[in-house]
């Protein structure tokens, strides 16, 4: 499930970053996936830009610091689809230096060989999501004692 709201998400980002308003946005493109898939997709997004548009600061890939470039052995273990992939990722402001390191570095230290585009999204999915759950870091239970006002 997680594959697919990544996906979701990238078209969305892509069709604000080209101007596209949130509630003008085709649904019929979003066949194929359930409701609560397209909804966490649009909660994202609308937790990350508190808006119907794209920032104008996120649309300008020159606001972006180039990435770092793979070392010869990096590149060895990941393929270039995949280093591809993160880059759009990256330069659609989906993810950012920090995450694209975390998910070379997930790259490089697995022993399995050759990280294949499959294995990257589960990772983005994992990077992304759980860095906006370590962003709101809130108690999701309470231990007994604590009121809520």
């Amino acid at each position: 499930m997680r594959n697919n709201v990544i996906d979701l998400i990238i078209y969305l980002v892509k069709s604000m970053h080209i101007g596209v308003r949130l509630k003008d946005i085709n649904l019929e493109k979003f066949r194929g996936y359930n409701k609560s898939e397209i909804s966490a997709a649009y909660s994202w997004l609308i937790q990350r830009y508190d808006a119907d548009e794209y920032p104008e600061e996120k649309r300008s890939v020159l606001n972006r610091p180039a990435p770092r470039v793979l070392h010869p052995s990096e590149k060895n273990l990941i393929a270039p689809d995949v280093y591809g992939y993160l880059l759009e990722l990256y330069y659609l402001g989906i993810i950012d230096a920090s995450h694209m390191e975390r998910l070379i570095e997930y790259s490089v230290f697995r022993s399995e060989g050759v990280t294949d585009t499959s294995d990257i999204k589960d990772w983005v999915a994992a990077v992304i999501f759980d860095s906006e759950q370590a962003q709101n870091n809130v108690s999701m239970s309470l231990k007994g004692n604590e009121t809520i006002n």
